[in-house]
């Protein structure tokens, strides 16, 4: 009994600092990602295609809208709701936290403690929660969609039902929002299929019909547009800098352009390589499976030219989370998931 009331007594209190510390952070606005998405929404709410639109807002001004069509859905929607954009990271981090914690039911008060104690206080997580950037809320989706998952596989009857559909139309979502999230979407897919394929097949459905539902309209607008502008941000820093092997580790300068131009080849030749690697090591339960598509998210964060540390921001709880949930496995993940009769 102790034990149980000081695994939920640390649970709250790293709970509660978390929010509290998120909600005295200011709105520092250091990035330009909110003000170029502000800017995309009043775009798009005078009739224009916010994809052939020439940005003030970017740094520096004239560049694209590189985000896919699920970054304006989420921030339109709370701009719809009546909530500040610039600070719908910050409660997004709040609400995150929260989700975590969520799973203590099913991996016990102290693994679920564990995963928030490094987020509560982190000042680079607390930071870009509210500097205007956008990956708190797409690593928030996620969130959202593992943990409505790893519920689903508990959780019988009608209940359970909601919680798998509203976790296929989350981690849809977020591959509408940062493409990046693909592999963990896709190595979650996959232990769901090895799990029980027919079951999958709807979920996968559900997933793919999301995000396509948010990129059609856009790409049927103006193809071209959109593609240059979504495929073509990828691209956009030829320069080698920021967080990654490249920059940190071998200390090349942004002007050393002879390897640059090769470095997108030697991520994709070492992406797929690994990603072949973990398919053929099926994982034993769903947060191996979510630990190896955040695994392949970092390695493009790593191999990649270009890497702000914000992008680290949406992994940190991801991995915190997948952590836990593998640790918890045995509670987690039944052997044989439930049916939702």
């Amino acid at each position: 009994m102790r034990k149980r009331w000081a695994g939920l007594t640390v649970l709250i209190a790293v709970l509660v600092v978390g929010a509290y510390l998120r909600s005295l952070a200011g709105d520092n606005r250091a990035s330009d990602v909110m003000q170029t998405t502000n800017e995309a929404l009043m775009v798009l709410g005078s009739g224009s295609n916010p994809y052939t639109h020439v940005y003030a807002m970017t740094n520096p001004p004239g560049g694209p809208f590189g985000y896919p069509p699920g970054e304006l859905a989420f921030y339109g929607l709370a701009h719809l709701l009546g909530l500040n954009v610039f600070r719908v990271d910050m409660l997004a981090g709040i609400i995150g936290l929260g989700l975590i914690a969520s799973l203590a039911p099913l991996i016990g008060d102290g693994f679920a403690a564990l995963a928030i104690m490094p987020l509560a206080g982190a000042v680079d997580v607390i930071f870009h929660s509210t500097d205007g950037s956008n990956d708190t809320a797409a690593s928030f989706l996620v969130l959202l969609g593992i943990v409505a998952l790893a519920w689903s596989l508990d959780v019988r009857g009608r209940a359970g039902q909601t919680l798998w559909w509203t976790s296929a139309v989350a981690l849809g979502w977020v591959v509408a929002f940062k493409e990046y999230a693909l592999p963990i979407v896709v190595f979650v897919a996959l232990f769901l299929w090895r799990s029980d394929a027919r079951r999958a097949r709807g979920w996968i459905a559900a997933a793919a019909a999301t995000t396509m539902l948010f990129v059609l309209p856009f790409f049927a607008w103006n193809p071209v547009a959109f593609v240059s502008n979504v495929g073509g941000a990828l691209l956009l820093h030829p320069n080698i800098w920021g967080r990654n092997l490249w920059h940190d580790v071998l200390s090349l300068q942004p002007g050393e352009v002879a390897i640059a131009p090769l470095i997108p080849a030697i991520t994709l030749v070492a992406f797929a390589g690994a990603a072949v690697a973990l398919w053929r090591r099926p994982a034993p339960n769903l947060g191996a499976a979510f630990l190896q598509g955040c695994a392949l998210v970092a390695m493009i964060f790593v191999l990649a030219r270009w890497t702000t540390s914000v992008y680290y921001i949406f992994l940190t709880p991801l991995v915190m989370t997948g952590i836990a949930l593998a640790l918890g496995a045995e509670r987690a993940t039944p052997a044989t998931p439930a049916t939702g009769a």
